[in-house]
């Protein structure tokens, strides 16, 4: 029997009338668990609204982890998503955030 494979999650944001001038950096600084904290950056002006928006690399304080634990991961993707909603609303996109 083949092993199954878990469905991925999959987190949608829905659009809304643009807040920031579309041009906006947005800039946002997270801790991951009580080891890191990381730092991610969009340029909302060069995203296209029925594009895909391809992964951003955070920058990661001290370094950049290994590996993270449960806890760690979900600090990380509650970070991340916030970001990529802020800016799915600053361009006035639908965005969702598929987890492998």
């Amino acid at each position: 029997m083949a092993p199954r494979i878990p469905p991925r999650k999959v987190t949608y944001f829905e659009p809304v009338p643009p807040r920031l001038a579309r041009n906006t950096i947005i800039e946002s600084t997270f801790d991951v668990g009580r080891r890191f904290r990381c730092t991610m950056r969009v340029n909302c002006g060069e995203l296209d609204p029925g594009a895909v928006i391809r992964p951003i690399r955070g920058e990661w304080q001290p370094r950049m982890p290994e590996q993270l634990d449960e806890e760690e991961l979900a600090d990380w993707r509650a970070g991340r998503n916030a970001v990529y909603q802020l800016a799915a609303l600053t361009v006035g996109a639908r965005l969702a955030v598929a987890d492998a």
